[in-house]
């Protein structure tokens, strides 16, 4: 009884200071490395998630290194695309690379390797793809934000500003992401708006020359 009661005890503490236990909130694999997905990790960073990424083309994962995220290996997206396979220590993916049948493909056969959720940009209207405009799944951002309109808004000045959901919404903004007061990320889908709580942060996409560094909003409070 004595040993039960001192492992009881001393379990949890024990495993905080050896950064065994496992982190609450989500943590998250971004797939993609354009300049606006880069962007978008690191909105998501500041907000306090735990983010990895993955890219293909060596420029990609120079950009992903500059930006300070931590990138992952190949391995891990090979297990990922596995069927069956159990993606350990990723709760949610995000697929945003340029190629719309990658990500249709990768969302459909990653959805239960994860234990939240498997979201994908959407592709062009009207797109020809072989996959992509064929395959069902929640669409990150609703119709209206889909990969090209993303790359070409963040091209024009747009950046991703993460803030308090109490705070006033900058004009003309949209907001993409909810993160709970418990570091848990919900995507605004095409399917999905979600509705933030108080203590909650937000991740907009603000136009024009009003946004600000993605860095330049504090985090929201560390959990007790």
């Amino acid at each position: 009884m004595g040993t039960v009661l001192l492992y009881s005890l001393t379990a949890a503490p024990a495993a905080r200071r050896l950064g065994v236990v496992k982190p609450t909130g989500t943590r998250l694999l971004l797939v993609g490395g354009e300049p606006w997905v880069v962007d978008m990790g690191r909105a998501l960073r500041t907000a306090g998630l735990d983010v990895l990424m993955w890219a293909g083309l060596d420029e990609e994962r120079r950009r992903i290194k500059d930006a300070g995220i931590d990138l992952t290996k190949g391995e891990l997206l090979a297990t990922a695309t596995n069927p069956g396979a159990r993606l350990e220590g990723v709760t949610a993916v995000l697929l945003a690379t340029d190629d719309d049948d990658f990500n249709a493909l990768a969302s459909v056969v990653m959805e239960s390797n994860v234990e939240e959720h498997v979201h994908r940009v959407g592709p062009p209207h009207g797109s020809h793809g072989v996959v992509a405009p064929y395959t069902g799944g929640d669409i990150l951002f609703g119709t209206a934000l889909v990969r090209h309109v993303l790359a070409q808004r963040y091209e024009e000045g747009a950046r991703f500003v993460v803030r308090p959901a109490s705070s006033p919404r900058p004009p003309a903004s949209d907001t993409l992401f909810v993160i709970r007061a418990d570091r848990r990320l919900e995507p605004v889908t095409e399917q999905q708006r979600v509705t933030p709580r108080e203590g909650d942060s937000v991740v907009l996409l603000v136009p024009g020359p009003a946004a600000e560094p993605a860095g330049g909003a504090p985090p929201p409070p560390a959990l007790p």
